[in-house]
């Protein structure tokens, strides 16, 4: 499975979203274990994450911030209505437009 690659702007806020192809038939999204962005950084400049929501086969989160010229790895981690933990990750760089 390819990674997602998308790209922002610093003073940007982008809605990212992740499906969730690989569920069982029957199964769905039932609880957001978190997301996780690497690396994390301590400032003004740092990326955060809000706004996140999940259910229906997709998971979505708005990034604002980060840094110029940074690529983060960004990931979220749910439990399925299955009881199966399961994450996926994209990689969202950060570019002056």
């Amino acid at each position: 499975m390819s990674t997602e690659y998308l790209i922002k702007a610093p003073g940007e806020d982008r809605r990212c979203v992740i499906d969730w192809p690989g569920l069982r038939p029957g199964e769905a999204l039932a609880e957001s274990l978190g997301w996780t962005v690497t690396p994390r950084e301590a400032d003004a400049d740092a990326l955060v994450l809000r706004e996140a929501e999940a259910g229906d086969g997709r998971s979505a989160v708005v990034a604002a911030g980060g840094r110029p010229g940074h690529v983060y790895h960004v990931s979220h981690r749910v439990r399925t209505s299955e009881g199966r933990a399961v994450s996926r990750a994209f990689l969202l760089r950060v570019v002056e437009r």
